[in-house]
Parts: C-alpha cells; sequence; structure tokens
C-alpha cells in the first residue's frame, strides 16, 4: 500500500508544570500519522507547509529520519507552534499559534489511501484546498481516511465547523473519531448513535471510536465491534490517537471491510496506542513492540 498524508506539521513546545521550560518535538495529528505508518514499515509521503526556519528544520529531519517522502512538503511563513501542558491524567492541552493555507499541488499517482483530518480541513484559507483534495480522491477510486481530531480553542463556530466535518464524513470511506470529539460536535448524544448515524449514510463507511483508556468501538454495517484498551503504566497521551490511525490504516488501508479484518484493526490500534502511551511523547511504536501486546487485546462483536 502506498499512503499519502495531507496536513499540518506543527512543532509541540511541552512545558514543564511551571511552564519555565519547555521542550521542542515534532507534532500535528497528521504528521503524527505519517510517521507512524513509515515506522510500521506503509510507504507514505506528507503533504504539508513547513516554514523555512529553525523549527522547520526540526520538522524535515524527523520526517526524513523516519523515511518519509517530503516531495509534497511547501514553504510557509513560519512553522506553526503549539504549547502544550500535561496534567496529571497524561492528557495534553494545547495553546496553538498556527497559520494554514496550504494550497499545493498534490500527486494522487499510485496511492492506495489518502489520510487527513484535524486543523488541516477545518482551519484557515488552506482547509478547502484540503476538502477538494479528498473529493478528488473519492473520485479517482483512492480510499480516503479521515479524522476530525478537533481542537476547539480554534473553532469559531461549533455549528460551520459542524458542517465541514460532516462533509469529510461523506467523502470518507474509513472514519476514526474520539468519543470526546463526538461529545463537543453532538453534546448530549451517546457517541455510538453518532457514529451509527454516521455509518448510516450513503457509501460504505467504517466509523471507529475511540475511548483512550476504554478502548475502541467500531460501526460496519449493522455490526457493532469493540476491543479494550491494553493495561499499561501511562506516562502521557501525546500521539496515542494518530498512533492508532496509523495502526488501524496498516490493516485497512487497502479498504477491505470485513468483520474479522476490522476486529484485527482495532486490536492493532489500541495496542499501539498503548505502547506511545507508555513514554513521554509521541514516539511511535516498533511492529514488535505492538507485537507484544497483541496477545492481550481481543475484539468482539455486540
Amino acid at each position: 500500500m502506498t499512503f499519502l498524508v495531507i496536513g499540518e506539521s506543527i512543532v509541540d513546545l511541552i512545558g514543564t508544570p511551571d511552564a519555565s521550560r519547555f521542550s521542542a518535538v515534532a507534532g500535528g495529528s497528521p504528521l503524527n500519522v505519517a510517521v507512524a505508518l513509515a515506522t510500521l514499515g506503509q510507504q507514505v509521503r506528507l503533504a504539508s507547509e513547513i516554514g523555512g526556519d529553525f523549527f522547520g528544520d526540526l520538522l524535515r529531519g524527523h520526517l526524513g529520519r523516519h523515511g518519509v517522502g517530503q516531495g509534497e512538503l511547501v514553504p510557509g511563513a513560519a512553522t506553526s507552534l503549539a504549547f502544550a501542558r500535561i496534567g496529571d491524567d497524561g492528557s495534553a492541552s494545547y495553546d496553538f499559534r498556527f497559520d494554514w493555507r496550504f494550497s499545493g499541488p498534490v500527486s494522487l499517482d499510485g496511492v492506495t489511501c489518502l489520510h487527513t483530518g484535524s486543523l488541516a480541513t477545518l482551519v484557515g484559507s488552506g482547509a478547502a484546498h484540503v476538502r477538494e483534495v479528498m473529493r478528488a480522491a473519492a473520485d479517482a477510486g483512492v480510499i480516503v481516511s479521515y479524522d476530525p481530531n478537533i481542537r476547539p480553542s480554534l473553532i469559531a463556530d461549533r455549528a460551520s465547523a459542524l458542517t465541514l466535518v460532516e462533509e469529510c464524513v461523506r467523502i470518507s470511506r474509513l472514519v476514526k473519531v474520539s468519543a470526546e470529539d463526538l461529545a463537543w460536535l453532538y453534546p448530549g448524544e451517546p457517541d455510538l448513535d453518532a457514529a451509527k448515524r454516521w455509518a448510516a449514510w450513503p457509501g460504505e463507511r467504517l466509523v471507529v471510536v475511540t475511548r483512550g483508556g476504554d478502548g475502541a468501538s467500531a460501526i460496519l454495517g449493522d455490526s457493532v465491534i469493540t476491543c479494550p484498551a491494553p493495561l499499561v503504566e501511562l506516562v502521557d497521551t501525546v500521539g496515542a490517537g494518530d498512533t492508532f490511525t496509523a495502526a488501524y490504516l496498516t490493516v485497512l488501508g487497502d479498504g477491505e471491510l470485513t468483520g474479522e479484518r476490522v476486529g484485527d484493526a482495532l486490536r492493532y490500534g489500541c495496542a499501539a496506542a498503548a505502547v506511545v502511551c507508555t513514554r513521554e511523547g509521541a514516539v511511535p511504536p516498533s511492529p514488535q513492540e505492538i507485537d507484544g501486546l497483541l496477545s492481550s487485546v481481543s475484539a468482539t462483536p455486540v
């Protein structure tokens, strides 16, 4: 399989509790997915914009070390930043300095699966271009994967964001969404009810709902498949959702959807995300590390 990931590249500045010191690490949901896919042995390119500054050098070096194709990177005015604070429960909150004007050419030649989501589909003048690429990919028979990965602090209007998210879901064949995102998009509605509605829209579509330490559920047709998360010693959750996405796409990126394969994808995704949670930052797991947890994970139809 050949993957094309399109979306933001951000430097995360992860602070100490008193914000007296920060560590700079590569981030941004699409970049994290691309790096994790490459670490899992997949051929992947990233289409994004990166500034010609020191932080941009950090991002390009990170992508190069992991073997992510950079032919569709375009220069931005400055590299986007996210100041991150890790809570007592290991979760991260962010304060963004973000600008997204991506309009670069994107080649779909030879691409099996296009993945995108997060800020790149909702924020800035580049978002409309990304949605156009999603539509072009779907029309060309490329599998389209989408993760809303909502960042409420950068969303000016919830109703407008919901309209755009639903537009992206309708284009996509593979959708991964967190229960937290669904709660923000549809306040008061059970997450599986919203996911089932998405899955029932015209076109064959898999919708996966991730719940952090409670694992994940997938809606495929009339079936619901669930998978618990392995028990691990939590350090932080940075990059866990993006790693889950890369892992489940490694199984399902060709678009062949059967109950057995979806169950395998949930197991692989939950194991991969659990490995990331045992260390600081979005450090993607190797296939061997994931395999070490797979025996403790089972997926079952409900």
